[in-house]
């Protein structure tokens, strides 16, 4: 079953990113044992965030590849680069890139 959260818009926006940073610690947590159960705890996070139609944290953002949703670990499956004003985040998964602007 599906969970649903009730009260005003901005409360269940609330109750829905405590939600997803519940999630997003335990694909952090199981991820060296378990990177299939990671991805989909990101995939899950995800599906709460647009749900709810909630702007993820940067933070939180920036650990789910946006071509593959899968959970991002640097030095695991992530490689992460700097080149001439923005930082390239590579997803060792899906084999694409994203680029992040930085002055």
């Amino acid at each position: 079953m599906k969970k649903r959260f009730k009260g005003a818009k901005k409360q269940q926006k609330k109750l829905a990113l405590d939600e997803i940073v519940v999630v997003l610690n335990k694909a952090k947590d199981v991820f060296d044992e378990k990177p299939d159960l990671a991805h989909k705890y990101a995939k899950k996070a995800r599906r709460i965030a647009l749900k709810y139609k909630i702007k993820l944290p940067l933070k939180l953002k920036r650990r789910i590849c946006k071509n593959c949703h899968s959970f991002l670990v640097p030095g695991k499956n992530l490689r992460v680069r700097t080149r001439k004003g923005h930082v390239v985040y590579y997803c060792l998964e899906c084999k694409k890139f994203m680029r992040i602007g930085y002055k």
